[in-house]
């Protein structure tokens, strides 16, 4: 199969592969016939973001204005979805302290749903589920259970809810009534034990992971006041690939072997009688593919042992995603003509002219695995387990190899002869040049009694300059754009935006890695604009990336008040299904001086992240922390433009590799007044949590649960002219 036919047969995502129920997400938090929920969830790595007219639980009583709620909805795992929902009325602008104010309710809260994994006739599913967790205010809050079959183009779903508030929908008995008319329409009869209303929705796809459903609804009886349309439009897209599910710890080996003609590199490049390659051509090759600080050595083959390519590289271009850096590397190896089947290569990509990970493999084994082997012959006696083959292609964040693996390697490097090797090295530039990454910096306030939403934009650009092998210095220069109101100078927000143009945070960092995988990184600077001091950060990892602890402790002085703070905090993180959840718990003293624990729940789409967080912390007696305070929220993190970045001459240019934004509500306060600065933890941008750990990805479980996006990355840039 060729490269091309590859990546036309299989794409990264495509929206027909996970069919999106017929469910639309309701204004109430789920997934549901019109109002009423169904057993349907949003699917694994799929996301839904839709703008209602209506709040269903209760009537309007502010004519003028808006009414209605924004929901965004996430499939977190396998048959399990959250909602996030914003129910708003009235004037959204003013400042609900005053009297004089028109607006009404400004509820923020959550709610989640989770299909039972069980298998019933009448291809029947179970769900059960919450809404309206969180905020000081419950005023949806209930649980209900709900089953729904299918029959041909009939859904018919019937369930029980149990309202916790006076104004929540469910109460009782429930059920609809879905029939799709074809791949587009699709029209819904309901009971939300309060109401019967008639509905039509059409569903369109916009793209390969984009689809826009809109519907509307006429409520049939009058027993509540509810408004009689409505009408509700959202976006359903797909967030990410999602990995091989619960990937075993060791991967099977191939059922059979390949024939002889599909081990050669020819049966996927096409051999032609050019120069044989050289190890300055792959030093070029590799320059040419973005990457700088370049060393190869060339071992030929001799001795009975096949040639051995040695490759170190520091990547310019493919800084947001290690995938994308080791394809780009594998493919200007496997792509030059003159590469023999036999050939190995020993690939180790560098941050900061520091090693972060290894990659192990021959040109047979690779080609193998790019068609989907995950053990090759040609890799015989490197095996963990005696009488399999060993992997097609071995990967390590550290180095520390299995044994068979290290041996192999150092009867290698034995073998070689000095006289005969050939080496090469390019600088592509002195390595101070700078990399430049660009972004919006937002900072939001949503849904307090100020505004429904507050908002501080800016222009960031994030710059690194290495200064020696692990030294380096990082900052990001920040410029005011545009803010709301509340954001202004004097009001409730002001000292949480820019207020000019300056350097959000510089410091200088050094980060070593050390053996049995641990790593360490000092920083000292300004970490903000107001706080200046130092922190040092260490990290331990397993090497299949399973478990990692880490801790922080720093010293920082604000500028203006002179108050000192001295953050000290550990955290130990589970990969729970690599490549897709993780949980991590931190506990300590944080950066404002309160302590307490943070409680989260990280879940991989690609590269798009969601973290999920409960905070539990309290400040000193006299302190603006004094009080307990516990929140619940999330954080929706990914990075911004192209994979790759731009050359400008002799300097770099890309979008932020992380733009973060979230949302957090406090839980079991009877108040809504306003808290910032709880739970905020040092960190630096760049350095061993972001780039010498790809983010927390780079464990190898992690990478071979990625293994079909690495193909994907190896493959595009395989298929792409040089």
């Amino acid at each position: 199969m060729s490269y091309a036919a590859w990546l036309a047969c299989c794409p990264l995502t495509v929206l027909a592969d996970e069919p999106w129920p017929t469910a639309q997400l309701a204004p109430t938090g789920y997934s549901a016939a019109i109002n009423s929920p169904t057993a349907d969830v949003l699917p694994w790595g799929g996301a839904g973001l839709s703008l209602t007219n209506s709040n269903p639980e209760r009537a309007r009583k502010k004519p003028q204005g808006s009414f209605g709620s924004v929901n965004a909805g996430f499939g977190l795992l396998p048959g399990l979805e959250l909602v996030g929902r914003l129910a708003y009325e009235g004037d959204l602008d003013c400042n609900l302290y005053y009297k004089s104010c028109a607006g009404g309710q400004r509820d923020l809260s959550v709610s989640a749903k989770y299909q039972l994994p069980i298998e019933l006739p009448l291809d029947t599913r179970l769900a059960l589920g919450f809404t309206d967790y969180g905020g000081a205010a419950t005023s949806y809050r209930s649980y209900y259970g709900v089953a729904t079959s299918t029959w041909g183009p009939l859904d018919l779903s019937l369930g029980y809810g149990r309202p916790k508030s006076a104004t929540a929908l469910l109460d009782g008995g429930f059920g609809s009534v879905v029939l799709r008319l074809d791949d587009h329409w699709a029209a819904a009869l309901e009971h939300d034990s309060r109401e019967a209303r008639l509905g039509l929705n059409y569903l369109r796809p916009l793209g390969r992971d984009l689809a826009l459903r809109v519907g509307a609804s006429r409520k049939l009886t009058d027993s509540t006041g509810q408004q009689a349309w409505q009408m509700n439009a959202a976006l359903n897209w797909v967030m990410g690939q999602t990995p091989e599910p619960f990937l075993p710890r060791r991967a099977p080996a191939a059922p059979q072997p390949l024939p002889q003609s599909d081990l050669q590199p020819s049966s996927l490049v096409p051999l032609s009688p050019q120069a044989q390659l050289t190890a300055e051509g792959l030093a070029q090759a590799l320059q040419a593919s973005g990457f700088a600080q370049i060393s190869v050595r060339h071992s030929p083959a001799q001795s009975g042992q096949p040639a051995l390519w040695q490759v170190r590289a520091e990547s310019r271009r493919w800084r947001q995603s290690q995938i994308d850096a080791l394809g780009a590397a594998l493919a200007a190896w496997l792509k030059p003509v003159g590469a023999t089947a036999a050939d190995e290569l020993l690939l180790t990509l560098t941050y900061q002219r520091e090693p972060v990970l290894h990659a192990y493999t021959n040109a047979t084994c690779l080609d193998g695995w790019l068609q989907g082997w995950t053990r090759c012959a040609g890799m015989a006696g490197m095996a963990e387990v005696e009488g399999q083959p060993g992997r097609a292609l071995w990967l390590s964040r550290d180095g520390e190899w299995p044994a068979a693996v290290q041996a192999r390697l150092q009867s290698r490097r034995e073998a070689a002869s000095p006289e005969s090797a050939q080496q090469a090295f390019v600088d592509a530039g002195p390595a101070w040049l700078p990399q430049f990454e660009i972004g919006p910096g937002l900072r939001t306030a949503v849904g307090t009694e100020l505004g429904l939403f507050d908002y501080s934009l800016a222009l960031e650009l994030g710059t690194e300059v290495n200064l020696a092998p692990g030294l380096f210095w990082q900052g990001v220069l920040s410029a005011p754009m545009l803010h709301s109101n509340d954001f202004k100078d004097g009001q409730a927000f002001a000292g949480y935006r820019p207020q000019e143009l300056g350097f959000d945070s510089s410091l200088l960092s050094y980060w070593k890695a050390l053996p049995h995988g641990v790593a360490a990184q000092a920083s000292a600077g300004y970490i903000d604009r107001n706080y200046r001091g130092g922190m040092v950060e260490g990290l331990w990892m397993t090497e299949d990336g399973r478990w990692r602890l880490s801790a922080t402790a720093g010293r920082f002085e604000h500028e203006i008040t002179a108050a000192r703070q001295t953050p000290l905090l550990g955290s130990a993180r589970w990969s729970l299904v690599p490549g897709a959840w993780q949980l991590e718990a931190t506990a300590g003293r944080f950066l404002g001086g309160d302590q307490g624990y943070n409680l989260a729940s990280h879940h991989w789409f690609g590269d798009t992240m969601i973290r999920l967080f409960y905070r539990d912390t309290q400040g000193d007696a006299g302190t603006a922390m004094a009080a307990q305070r516990k929140f619940v929220g999330f954080t929706l993190s990914l990075p911004l433009g192209p994979k790759a970045a731009q050359e400008l001459g002799p300097v770099t240019l890309r979008g932020s590799d992380r733009f973060a934004w979230g949302l957090q509500t406090k839980v079991g306060d009877k108040d809504n007044i306003l808290t910032q600065g709880y739970g905020e933890q040092p960190r630096a941008r760049h350095g061993l949590r972001t780039d010498v750990t790809d983010f927390d990805r780079n464990g190898r479980d992690d990478m071979l649960a990625n293994s079909a996006r690495l193909r994907a990355a190896l493959a595009q840039q395989l298929a792409a002219p040089r």
